[in-house]
């Protein structure tokens, strides 16, 4: 019986694999935050059920903004952060903009797409400065650095580089707001 029980566990040992060690969040990491070394860390996980694109270095995810709420245990990936590893599609840049309605960015979530609503340059004409453009991060008050001020949230869109400078053309000249898909 013996025998039998220790050629099962081998069996079994050889389809999973060797394990491999990832990194994983803490506890759970709130949408637009910036991870910091306690949020992580390294957990020896079967290879054959890592995640593709797992972060195996506790460096590649410190510092980095979260894009969605990363849970508790989940193995990260660059992905589920804004910077090198995901967040920002190719070809695109992530925009940190402030609304003048600061109550209604509480209706956005990372993933939402909106439309941005200001003035023309010249200012005599108001409409859609940018469409269908995706919320990349929402970061938290202290996470917004120099950025941030005391009547409006930050939120980091993800734009082609001709919708980024219409936005900031249009911010020069006024607030803007911003219309749900």
């Amino acid at each position: 019986m013996a025998i039998a029980v220790l050629a099962g566990l081998n069996a079994l040992s050889a389809r999973t694999g060797a394990d491999s060690r990832v990194v994983v969040a803490e506890r759970t990491i709130p949408a637009g935050s910036t991870v910091s070394a306690s949020d992580l860390s390294l957990a020896a996980v079967p290879s054959s059920v890592v995640a593709e694109g797992a972060l195996t270095d506790l460096a590649q995810a410190i510092g980095h903004i979260t894009v969605v709420e990363v849970p508790a245990r989940q193995v990260v990936t660059g992905t589920l952060l804004l910077g090198d590893e995901g967040g920002v599609g190719p070809g695109l840049v992530g925009l940190p903009v402030s609304f003048g309605t600061s109550g209604a960015v509480s209706l956005l979530q990372v993933g939402s797409r909106i439309d941005i609503l200001g003035p023309d340059p010249t200012g005599s004409a108001y409409g859609v400065v940018a469409a269908n453009v995706r919320v990349a991060a929402l970061p938290s008050v202290d996470d917004a650095g120099v950025l941030a001020n005391s009547t409006s949230r930050l939120v980091v869109l993800e734009v082609s580089s001709a919708q980024a400078a219409a936005i900031a053309a249009s911010m020069s000249v006024s607030s803007l707001s911003f219309a749900v898909h």
